[in-house]
């Protein structure tokens, strides 16, 4: 599972998922990565993942601003201009977003065909996941 770092997602709680029944990692936006890619890569060849569920939320912060507004606000406020991170990968379409990081898992060539890639929104106020058309 991929989700959102979102405190208000409890995966493990709405999925049913007790304890080593799936791998889950969370950034900030529930976004394909390098580092997610990595894992996934060593989840699928070295721990047997079949199935991937990219899990974006509504009412996510990532939602809220734009890249370049947060890179200038910190410069002004802290006078660095750091290598790291060079985006944050903030979007504003969160379907399109879940499609976005689909595309990015499936078109890596360490990452076959037969991984089930699917994606969902988990709606904070509802409690409802909802499956996203590729």
């Amino acid at each position: 599972v991929l989700a959102c770092l979102d405190c208000r997602l409890h995966v493990a709680e709405f999925l049913n998922l007790k304890m080593g029944d799936a791998h889950i990692l969370r950034n900030a936006g529930g976004i394909v990565t390098e580092d997610v890619l990595r894992s996934l890569i060593v989840s699928y060849h070295i721990g047997g993942t079949r199935e991937l569920m990219i899990i974006n939320n509504t009412k996510c912060g990532m939602l809220t601003f734009k890249d370049d507004d947060l890179a200038s606000r910190l410069q002004r406020e802290t006078g660095a201009v750091p290598v790291v991170p060079a985006r944050f990968l903030a979007f504003t379409d969160l379907e399109e977003n879940v499609r976005e990081q689909i595309r990015k898992v499936r078109s890596h060539p360490w990452i076959p065909e037969s991984l089930g890639v699917r994606g969902f929104i988990y709606d904070v106020d509802s409690g409802g996941l909802a499956e996203v058309s590729p």
